[in-house]
């Protein structure tokens, strides 16, 4: 006997077999992974609001937009564990299903050691723990660290991201040897803005091993032109 688990909608909040219902997520406005064959820097959309980065392929459910918003922010500074459970298995569901071949390992996007240790979360790491559950992909939070602290990216230009994100990444000793087993891994964080916060993640890594493919995935994109 099939048993149906009832709960509520992560955006209407109304009874649902699923964390985002049916309703709710046909009103989605979600990227069309088959017209860019799931690469969206082939989008002139996404290609112009990325133009300053170095990595060529990019996968992300939508644009920045409610309720995907909401459900992010409630997971960053609120913790809500079921966003990002949600929120994965659209990810998964939408951009994952018909993906020509999976990588061999995802590293989310790392936070500086002191802001983590104020937060004690990092909501990137929630929504890829998730991803590895559906997916069986294997996760590191070790290979690369945040070796700076950088300021708030919010209010800062695309010019200042830029600078503010030099050097701010580093891989240690122990992780290169770790990283040379890999051909093809995945960047992942919640949001991408200008994209230089992961395109400095990307060039820490591939300096240690040149011919790593380094796909880059990310929930939202939220970007400036």
């Amino acid at each position: 006997m099939k048993i149906t688990l009832v709960q509520n909608c992560l955006v209407c909040k109304q009874s649902s077999d699923t964390s985002i219902c049916q309703f709710c997520f046909d009103d989605l406005t979600l990227f069309d992974m088959d017209r860019y064959q799931h690469n969206l820097m082939l989008s002139p959309k996404v290609n112009l609001g990325l133009s300053k980065v170095d990595f060529p392929q990019v996968l992300a459910l939508a644009d920045y937009q409610w309720p995907l918003s909401k459900l992010l922010t409630a997971l960053k500074f609120s913790k809500q564990i079921p966003n990002a459970q949600g929120l994965a298995t659209l990810f998964v569901k939408h951009c994952l299903n018909s993906i020509p071949a999976l990588p061999q390992l995802i590293i989310p996007m790392p936070l500086y050691k002191n802001r983590y240790l104020y937060r004690k979360f990092n909501q990137s790491i929630e929504l890829a723990k998730q991803i590895c559950r559906q997916t069986q992909l294997d996760m590191d939070t070790s290979i690369i660290s945040r070796n700076k602290s950088t300021s708030p990216q919010t209010n800062l230009s695309a010019a200042q991201r830029r600078r503010n994100m030099q050097n701010a990444f580093a891989v240690s000793d122990a992780a290169q040897l770790r990283l040379k087993r890999y051909k093809h891994i995945v960047l992942f964080d919640d949001v991408i803005t200008t994209g230089s916060t992961m395109n400095c993640a990307y060039r820490t890594l591939l300096k240690h091993n040149p011919h790593l493919k380094i796909d880059v995935w990310s929930i939202c994109l939220t970007l400036a032109h």
